[in-house]
């Protein structure tokens, strides 16, 4: 077979090419309009469409639902034509408006369909209800108006300019705040050493409160608990004596006679030396005395509320356990222990960072309590599933949003002493909120300058795609370089392959004694 020559070539490339163009034009063209919906038209008549032009878009909900056929003007109204590119339900009480895409971006007409129970809107009819924004200058109007009112209101009646006056009272409010400050500067500078002893003790005592006030709440409880059973055992005791009480007052009159018959017989005895006198009182004096013996007998008893009040065992014991405590508190004021820290890492491969501050209180040397704040740049993904109506058809649509929120931890630690690996070495398992969801730590100390940590938190996560990934696993070591810096890596994203890769971090951690020293090279601070 003889091979084609160049102009045969050339002329089976064209047939062939203008065979494939209309194939495209007999395939594409109609797939174009095959869904746009020529019956469903209406109009729309508004006093001014603001610059709305042929084939804006019509929104329904933020959604492109059809488009603008024509804008025409009827009389001193413009008319505007839509058809609808989707099944839309149009109901009679339907509202429309112009709207813009931003400050200056296109124009196009936001659709509100209406509801039942108002009937639907035939194909062809007129939405009447009709929102017009305001024009440019109508705002620029408004703007100038306002300036000019503002201009008047700076403006005093006798011509004084409000402003200067304004400014003339603040300087002189910032000479009497500037005075005042020296002054406290002054007194504090005076009395630093007295401040810097107040506020050292109100926060050891804040943190003792805070271990030791359950204790103390408790003992309270419980003699408070002592003395109700002590009152409903003595009840009846506590009832005679009430009725005691009440036979004293009843007889009191009848003693104040006495007293005055007493004192009357005295008078006597001193004018007169009335040995009859003196006999009668004496007899006197020894009734009371009986009284107050057979008073006291029952006291010594354990008889009565004041009886059991001084000889109740119990009660000696809670106000001892009471007194215990309150030293207990003391010994922990000293013990208390609490860092504050910065720190900043990067995931070599996904690039996101992380920025912490947290907060350490050790109250002894088998546990401690871990505060964080945290920043993360990777963001926390949200899945929200919506609904839209086709006509009779319903169908779900899903939205993926990634939030970036502050996060926190909360955590308590346990320190354990490893006595079979390494001496000296030392577990602390940790648990509780974890970058605001629910967490676990085990680290590893090995000395004062190695430390190896595991975190695995964020159960139930999703990736940008909406897909459920494992919870986020991190395993590293951490190297202090003096008392107060550090650095620390490892590997991130263990349990993910496509976020898998290693993090590099540094921070500072200051002590009781680093904050101090901080607090006193402040202008004015405490030492």
């Amino acid at each position: 077979m003889s091979r084609l020559t160049l102009e045969a070539k050339v002329g089976l490339f064209v047939v062939l090419a203008f065979a494939g163009l209309g194939v495209v034009a007999t395939t594409l063209e109609p797939l174009k309009f095959k869904k746009e919906f020529k019956n469903l038209k209406y109009s729309i008549v508004f006093s001014n469409v603001a610059g709305l032009e042929k084939d804006a878009p019509v929104r329904v909900a933020g959604v492109t639902v059809g488009k603008v056929v024509s804008v025409d003007v009827k009389g001193d109204k413009a008319v505007v034509e839509i058809v609808f590119l989707k099944p839309i339900k149009i109901y009679r009480n339907a509202k429309a408006s112009i709207e813009t895409m931003g400050l200056m971006g296109e124009k196009y007409v936001e659709l509100d369909p209406g509801h039942p129970p108002a009937p639907l809107l035939p194909p062809n009819s007129v939405i009447e209800n009709t929102k017009v924004p305001a024009s440019m200058d109508e705002v620029m109007t408004s703007v100038n108006e306002l300036l000019e009112k503002f201009n008047q209101s700076l403006t005093t009646p006798d011509g004084k300019n409000r402003l200067a006056i304004i400014m003339d009272n603040v300087a002189k409010l910032t000479k009497d705040i500037d005075t005042t400050i020296s002054q406290i500067n002054s007194v504090l500078a005076n009395n630093k050493e007295t401040v810097s002893k107040i506020l050292k003790n109100t926060l050891a005592l804040t943190s003792v409160l805070k271990e030791e006030l359950p204790q103390v709440m408790d003992n309270v409880n419980t003699l408070t608990t002592q003395l109700s059973q002590m009152a409903v055992e003595n009840r009846d005791d506590i009832r005679q004596t009430v009725i005691s009480l009440k036979k004293a007052v009843q007889r009191a009159p009848e003693i104040a006679d006495r007293l005055d018959n007493l004192t009357a017989k005295l008078q006597e005895l001193l004018n007169e030396n009335n040995t009859k006198n003196i006999e009668e009182t004496l007899k006197n004096v020894k009734v009371t005395t009986e009284e107050l013996k057979e008073l006291l007998a029952k006291v010594n008893e354990g008889k009565g509320t004041v009886g059991k009040l001084f000889n109740d065992d119990k009660l000696y014991e809670s106000l001892t356990k009471t007194a215990k405590t309150l030293g207990n508190l003391a010994d922990r004021f000293e013990k208390t222990k609490t860092f504050i820290g910065f720190r900043g890492d990067v995931n070599t491969r996904t690039g996101d960072t992380r920025g912490i501050m947290s907060l350490k209180i050790v109250p002894s040397k088998d546990h401690f309590y871990l505060l964080e704040v945290v920043g993360d740049s990777q963001g926390k993904v949200d899945r929200k599933d919506y609904y839209i109506t086709y006509g009779s058809t319903v169908e779900k649509r899903e939205e993926i949003e990634t939030n970036y929120r502050t996060e926190f931890t909360l955590q308590y630690a346990k320190v354990f002493d490893d006595d079979l690996f390494h001496k000296g070495g030392k577990f602390v398992l940790r648990g509780g909120l974890k970058e605001s969801t629910g967490g676990i730590g085990l680290d590893y100390i090995f000395n004062d300058k190695w430390m190896l940590s595991s975190d695995l938190w964020d159960g139930g996560r999703k990736d940008a795609d909406g897909d459920d990934i494992p919870p986020h696993l991190r395993i590293g070591l951490r190297y202090n370089l003096n008392k107060n810096w550090f650095i620390y890596g490892g590997g991130d994203e263990l349990l993910y392959h496509k976020w898998r890769g290693v993090y590099l971090g540094a921070g500072v951690m200051f002590g009781d004694n680093d904050i101090k020293y901080l607090l006193g090279s402040l202008p004015g601070g405490i030492k």
